[in-house]
């Protein structure tokens, strides 16, 4: 409960492991949905792609929500 309380300081260099993390989710997702394993390496790549993107932009309107608002 007091992790919670207390978070676990994250450095700069921890916000790159999202990047692996987007991969994986990309990965099991798309192993999973897709019909044609011959596209699946693209598929991959534009889901991790978008992922990527996504969280960029959330954290850019946050950022800017908080410094702004």
């Amino acid at each position: 409960m007091s992790l919670f309380v207390n978070p676990i300081p994250m450095g700069q260099n921890s916000l790159f492991l999202v990047l692996p993390l987007c991969a994986v989710v990309g990965v099991v997702y798309k192993t999973i949905r897709t019909r044609e394993l011959r596209r699946l390496p693209l598929q991959i790549l534009w889901l991790w792609a978008y992922l990527v993107a996504g969280l960029i932009a959330l954290g850019i309107g946050f950022w800017v929500l908080v410094q702004y608002f």
